[in-house]
């Protein structure tokens, strides 16, 4: 009475937990595309995530238009522009630059100053000595004369030495893309415009990023119907973090599915009992969702990493329903009844079964010591699962199973392939040859070497089309992507723009390692630096106007006409830009590019390109630009994700051997609790260690890319092949005096143990499937690794069973039944 009570406490307790799951999962998961979650906390990527969080995501956004008609492409680029200002997610949008104006509206070339460089203020002192005033004065003189002149006359009026065209040519800074000479943002030949446009809000924030890319498609739609000849498209954190949100749904739901699908194939062909999925399914879905039900507690949702957890959890979780469900035709084939099967079944392989899923839940665990916050939301999600997931296949699988093999048991599956194994190492010579093979196979990998991948690729995923579009837009304009990052960081807004403008100017000089660098200074310098460069100017101008008033009457001009520029030189003016004004205005879009906020901090970015060597890299102009910055401003972080590679080389560097170390230790631990054996313990250790070479080996035989992602898996599958490993040390002792033990332990639990690892294999497998390259190689990795451990166990446990173990005896001595065995256990 009191077992019929609890069972149906339990099955009630299943169901409330299960609907609670599910409303939590349908309305609380929520997935993550900040990329912020997939860079180290430490080194210069924590620089690249500050940045990205104080720029809302990462900088403006920008529509390109592409199309062989100029006009219709003009005509379009000012469509979006003013259809994208009436967005309300839209705070700024421009089509092109203010241009210059002419005559009176010419900009004062002494007030231009504040904006000249290092480089345009030694050219400007070289052109204020007085034969070098003569010589520009002959060359104004001569323009003047030239045929359709007129409108110049009066902006050499106001600068006859020119030294406004000094400031624009002679500047080694930029600000980004450079418009035409009539202000727009555009190709010469008019066939690619841009747009570019500030977004309200934050990209990381999937509400504000959905807002944005809703108010562009509304405005691009019906454009693009009625210009089918010309392409519009967008790029920009906004539709960066909106696409990326796209596929990690996708990529959650593809690999789900998919690793059902393919664990399932492969279990139904291995186990020849396809009822048998109706057993193990259902709990092993309600152990995934109560996993998602736990995602959904994380506060910055599920990130496109950790996504794999379903696939994960799903081709781990069958595990355990494979020997769940084989103990169960095992008692009755044994003679029990169904009911009596069921309890029998949950005897035999609660213990192990459990003990198995707490060790990778473990190890998965363990990656919670990463850098990486997907990594660590990755490690615990799959912990939890496992573990969950074992509990519900334990509560439940015998259950169904008993109501599906109310009949005449199967027979057993004739598996000839079990003697092929058992004849590598049916003699103690044969063994030890294969203990020497697996070890050559384990150290394989040292003269071949690893293929360490370039890691960016599993932060941009290169198949999102913003990126595409981002990649065009450098094809027309000139420029690489990905630029290094210089970032200035300070409580005071106008001290940090002024240590900004100085990295600049430095680095800017540099022409021979900097090929650009783009900064706020070169239209806007803090107040700071702009009194700064008028103090050089008057030191430079002092005692000059009477050098100007007679090289202009010794060149023919009346010195009576520049008298007012005479006077200017004597008083020069010395009125700052005021930013936060000019920001307001015009500027704004690129004071969104350039300036970021943090709660108690201003930072400041520029964007700096390096030449390349003949052979294509960046190491030596690297080190430079790194070598002047720190020499500026120790303070200041160079990052970027063309910096992010090493970062992520030197992170996986830094966490490998902790979670290696942990890992280790877990399983070890928990294997000395298990088996209670040392030659039993030392087995699986070598089985594990064997795997883990043979992975390498296989890794470094086809090129399989390793990055932090991917390689921080191995070390988990310490957790999960010890699984093929613990059942085959916990059948053979089992094995009867008068029986070969290998050969009954490789016949009787070869084929649940080759169901396992094989449908663990199909969970990482499906996940080879997603978009996201750091995820497909982690999928990759995981299948190789499962499969090499099942491999590694088959040999070397019955290897070191006829190594250390007792010797088999002939005396014809049937091998125990389940029946027999229940009933020892029962006894003891």
């Amino acid at each position: 009475m009191q077992a019929l009570v609890r069972r149906h406490l339990v099955r009630i307790l299943l169901v409330v937990s299960t609907i609670a799951a599910l409303y939590v999962v349908t309305s609380k998961v929520r997935l993550n595309p900040d990329v912020v979650a997939l860079l180290p906390r430490h080194g210069d990527a924590g620089a690249l995530s500050r940045y990205i969080k104080g720029f809302g995501g990462g900088g403006v956004s920008v529509i390109l238009v592409q199309g062989d008609d100029p006009a219709e492409n003009l005509a379009l680029a000012r469509e979006v522009e003013s259809g994208l200002r009436a967005r309300p997610s839209v705070a700024f949008a421009a089509a092109g630059a203010p241009v210059p104006g002419t005559g009176a509206e010419a900009p004062d070339p002494l007030l231009l100053f504040r904006n000249a460089d290092a480089t345009a203020r030694k050219h400007i002192a070289e052109a204020l000595t007085p034969d070098a005033m003569r010589e520009r004065l002959q060359q104004t003189r001569s323009l003047l004369l030239a045929p359709g002149s007129g409108a110049l006359a009066q902006v050499f009026a106001r600068d006859p030495l020119r030294l406004s065209q000094i400031i624009y040519e002679k500047n080694g800074v930029g600000a980004g893309v450079k418009a035409r000479t009539d202000g727009l943002f555009a190709t010469e030949d008019g066939k690619t415009h841009l747009v570019v446009v500030k977004a309200k809000g934050q990209a990381l924030r999937g509400a504000d990023a959905k807002a944005f890319t809703a108010d562009v498609d509304g405005v691009l739609a019906p454009l693009r119907a009625s210009h089918p000849r010309v392409t519009l498209d967008v790029t920009g954190p906004h539709s960066v973090a909106a696409a990326t949100e796209v596929m990690i749904t996708k990529d959650l739901e593809r690999s789900g599915v998919l690793s059902l699908v393919l664990a399932s194939v492969v279990f139904a062909a291995i186990f020849r009992r396809l009822r048998a999925l109706f057993a193990v399914i259902p709990p092993l879905l309600l152990g995934t969702l109560w996993t998602a039900a736990l995602a959904s507690l994380w506060p910055s949702g599920i990130s496109a990493i950790a996504v794999a957890f379903a696939s994960v959890v799903v081709g781990v979780g069958f595990d355990t329903g494979v020997h769940v469900y084989a103990a169960l035709l095992d008692a009755r084939r044994d003679g029990f009844s169904p009911a009596d099967a069921v309890r029998v079944a949950r005897q035999r392989t609660a213990r192990p079964v459990l003990v198995a899923a707490t060790i990778a839940g473990a190890a998965f665990a363990s990656l919670g010591l990463s850098s990486i916050e997907a990594v660590g939301q990755l490690g615990l999600l799959c912990g939890a699962g496992e573990i969950l997931t074992a509990i519900a296949i334990v509560a439940i699988t015998p259950e169904i199973g008993g109501l599906l093999e109310r009949g005449t048991p199967p027979k057993p599956v004739p598996n000839g392939w079990t003697r092929w194994v058992h004849a590598l190492t049916n003699t103690k010579g044969r063994a030890a040859i294969a203990f020497g093979v697996a070890l050559a196979a384990a150290l394989a990998w040292i003269p071949l070497g690893l293929h360490v991948a370039d890691s960016i690729v599993a932060v941009r995923p290169k198949n999102l089309a913003p990126l595409e579009v981002e990649r065009k837009i450098f094809e027309a304009f000139g420029g690489r992507p990905q630029p290094f990052i210089v970032l200035v960081a300070d409580a005071d807004r106008d001290l940090a723009m002024h240590r900004a403008d100085l990295i600049a100017e430095r680095l800017a000089a540099d022409d021979h390692d900097i090929e650009r660098v783009d900064a706020l200074t070169a239209v806007l310098p803090s107040v700071t630096t702009q009194k700064e460069r008028f103090a050089e100017r008057d030191a430079m101008l002092a005692g000059k106007a009477d050098v100007l008033a007679s090289a202009l009457a010794d060149t023919g001009f009346a010195v009576a006409r520049f008298q007012p520029l005479l006077d200017e030189w004597r008083n020069p003016p010395h009125d700052t830009l005021d930013p936060e004004t000019a920001l307001k205005g015009d500027l704004a879009v690129l004071g969104s590019r350039y300036l970021g906020e943090e709660p108690n901090a201003h930072l400041v970015a520029m964007h700096v390109h390096l030449r390349l060597d003949a052979a294509g890299g960046d190491k030596a102009a690297r080190a430079a630009m790194e070598t002047i910055v720190h020499d500026v401003d120790p303070k200041a972080a160079v990052t970027g994700y063309a910096r992010l590679e090493a970062d992520l080389h030197e992170s996986l560097t830094h966490d490998m051997p902790k979670v290696a170390l942990l890992a280790g230790i877990l399983v070890v631990v928990m294997l000395g609790a298990s088996l209670r054996r040392v030659r039993d313990v030392a087995i699986a250790a070598f089985v594990l260690l064997v795997g883990i070479g043979s992975l390498l080996g296989v890794i470094a035989l086809f090129h399989v890319p390793l990055h932090i992602y991917s390689a921080l898996v191995i070390p988990v599958l310490l957790g999960i092949s010890v699984d093929e490993a613990m059942f085959l040390l916990y059948h053979a002792r089992d094995a009867a005096p008068g029986v070969d033990p290998t050969l009954q332990t490789l016949r009787d639990e070869g084929p649940p143990v080759l169901a396992t690892a094989l449908t663990t294999s199909a969970g990482f497998a499906a996940l080879a499937f997603a978009h996201y390259g750091g995820l497909a190689d982690l999928g990759t990795v995981g299948a190789l690794g499962s499969a090499a451990g099942l491999v590694v166990a088959l040999v070397i446990v019955p290897a070191g069973l006829r190594l250390f173990g007792r010797a088999s005896k002939t005396d014809g001595s049937p091998a125990p039944t389940l029946r027999s065995r229940a009933e020892s256990d029962s006894g003891s």
